[in-house]
């Protein structure tokens, strides 16, 4: 059995390789994106089979136009819970390093992926503006329930949280960047995340598995209720009314077929399956909350 002291070595040790890592391989969108070149005509921002009513009659009926401008405007949405995300993470992370000793490697990461993560709200901005749409506003569930957690939930149940949206950004992100059908801004904007981020899903992985053999049977039964929730506030939330208005759609119709569409819930299952298989390999899902999460799609 690893003891503590165990488990905190390991943590000092993999800090200090992505603190390494981070100053080997680190990007300024600013120079490494081509903020001058056009949009290329014909281009999706997101793979068409992602997009929410792909396959439905709604979809049939549309027009390829309207088809790539839904995309545009799913692309923005999505950045939208993304920019959430990180948010959430600035606060999280000030949480973590506030009574740690700034010198040790843990901390110095912490500190750094707070600079990646604040390049990163500021590269997500400048690709809703460059691709021609605005910016969403994030839906009043999801800010209400971020202000609840980012006070008061424990800083492991935090890394678990954000860690759960990651890895769902981080798979959809290398798809889009391998796709050469989609925005060449849009594909370099998901290469400089998928790498920058690929560290901190490492970072929140070792944290949170350094303080679950510290869990006791309640503590972890409450930890898997909370990400449970969480995701059924996400899965809520995920069909914005907003965007098929954009589009100049039917928003209600837009939103039945979208709910009910086979190929999103192929999608959840899909993006999600990393996560989900090594939250069960943990303990964080189990029990009751395993059926939540089967029967919102992810599993």
């Amino acid at each position: 059995m690893t003891t503590t002291y165990e488990l905190e070595q390991r943590q000092t040790r993999r800090a200090a390789q992505l603190l390494a890592s981070s100053g080997e391989h680190s990007y300024d969108p600013d120079i490494d994106i081509d903020w001058s070149a056009d949009l290329e005509p014909g281009k999706w921002f997101v793979p068409q089979h992602r997009c929410t009513l792909y396959g439905t009659q709604t979809w049939h009926r549309m027009s390829e136009e309207q088809r790539l401008l839904l995309s545009r405007e799913e692309l923005a949405a999505s950045i939208a819970l993304g920019v959430w995300t990180e948010q959430m993470l600035l606060q999280m992370v000030s949480r973590y390093v506030y009574d740690r000793d700034v010198s040790t490697p843990s901390v110095q990461f912490a500190l750094t992926e707070v600079a990646d993560e604040v390049r990163h709200m500021i590269m997500f901005a400048r690709v809703v503006d460059a691709i021609g749409s605005q910016v969403y506003p994030t839906p009043t569930r999801i800010k209400q329930t971020g202000r609840m957690l980012k006070s008061a939930a424990p800083v492991s149940a935090l890394w678990a949280l954000v860690l759960l949206t990651e890895e769902m950004f981080d798979r959809t992100q290398r798809e889009m960047a391998a796709d050469e059908s989609v925005q060449p801004l849009v594909r370099a904007m998901a290469r400089i995340h998928v790498i920058e981020e690929a560290r901190h899903i490492s970072f929140a992985r070792t944290e949170i598995e350094a303080r679950i053999p510290e869990l006791s049977r309640i503590e972890l039964s409450a930890f898997r209720a909370l990400l449970a929730m969480s995701v059924q506030t996400f899965a809520g939330e995920f069909f914005n009314p907003l965007v098929y208005r954009r589009v100049g759609l039917d928003e209600r119709q837009a939103m039945r077929e979208a709910r009910a569409n086979p190929h999103v819930r192929e999608t959840f299952r899909w993006a999600a399956s990393r996560i989900t298989d090594y939250y069960s390999s943990i303990g964080l899902i189990g029990g009751t909350s395993e059926h939540i999460w089967t029967r919102l799609g992810f599993r």
